[in-house]
């Protein structure tokens, strides 16, 4: 178990804003009965439940630190008890200092990754990440602007739109090359432009994968989808397209919303069917 992988250059940190805690899988899955999880029960809970948490991750790479989404956000957030995300802190104690921080790249714009993009004093904000340009995906950028998501999406107003008042942020296609070694690749569905980060170094690959899938089930059961997919046929096919190329590549996978310390492995191959090795 590990909280980090070094993949040639580049130094994958694994972190944790929200949790660890755990969820009922129909909570997470709501269209697939309980009967189904039957075949990964090794990956639930003595009480059946799906470990999770709110995670996110930094890239160290030729003097650049990267951070790859920003958590829930400090909170407290009522809607779970009233807790506060420890994202900064988590970061200081991996000697990550916020003005450290020389980009952050967002794979969507759903509230549990990007509520650390800002902070708030009284009415006014500023960058959290005062030295960062933020890069988030076009097809997030159009569709949660558009009236009616915009008017259900809180989050936007409090922690998307004002880093474009503060001129940092940018919004970038499918493709696009952050260093040599660090690109971004769109896996739509989750939401319309959701995109993973590819690192590519030293002949080794890897990828933190966003929300293209939350759970080790989903590895094999591609057509799983979660409650929050906007588009759940092409979540799908994205899915099962990826995992494909992640196994036959042999990825390194970060993948955020598993438990830290298990959040960080391989695809592996067992009579036909695909598991998850931790690093």
């Amino acid at each position: 178990m590990t909280d980090r992988a070094q993949i040639g250059n580049v130094e994958i940190l694994a972190f944790v804003d929200i949790g660890p805690t755990t969820r009922p899988t129909n909570q997470v899955f709501p269209d697939v009965p309980s009967s189904e999880w039957d075949n990964y029960k090794n990956t639930l809970t003595d009480s059946g439940e799906l470990p999770f948490q709110m995670g996110f991750f930094a890239l160290r790479s030729n003097g650049q630190t990267i951070v790859v989404d920003t958590g829930l956000g400090k909170g407290p957030h009522e809607a779970m008890g009233g807790i506060t995300g420890q994202a900064l802190e988590n970061l200081k104690k991996a000697g990550i200092r916020v003005e450290d921080v020389n980009s952050v790249l967002i794979t969507h714009l759903h509230g549990d990754h990007v509520g650390w993009n800002v902070t708030w004093e009284g009415n006014s904000s500023k960058p959290t990440f005062p030295n960062a340009k933020y890069y988030v995906p076009q097809g997030d950028w159009d569709y949660f602007n558009q009236k009616d998501v915009l008017e259900n999406s809180p989050h936007m107003k409090a922690n998307v739109l004002p880093l474009q008042d503060a001129g940092v942020l940018e919004v970038i296609q499918d493709g696009f090359a952050l260093t040599p070694e660090i690109t971004t690749l769109g896996t739509p569905g989750h939401t319309p432009g959701h995109q993973s980060t590819l690192i590519n170094s030293g002949n080794q690959k890897a990828i933190v994968t966003g929300d293209a899938f939350h759970a080790v089930a989903q590895l094999q059961e591609t057509d799983w989808n979660v409650g929050f997919d906007v588009d759940k046929p092409t979540a799908a096919k994205t899915r099962g397209s990826l995992m494909k190329r992640l196994e036959d590549e042999n990825f390194t996978i970060a993948a955020g919303h598993m438990v830290l310390g298990s959040n960080i492995g391989k695809i592996i191959n067992v009579d036909g069917k695909r598991s998850w090795q931790v690093l």
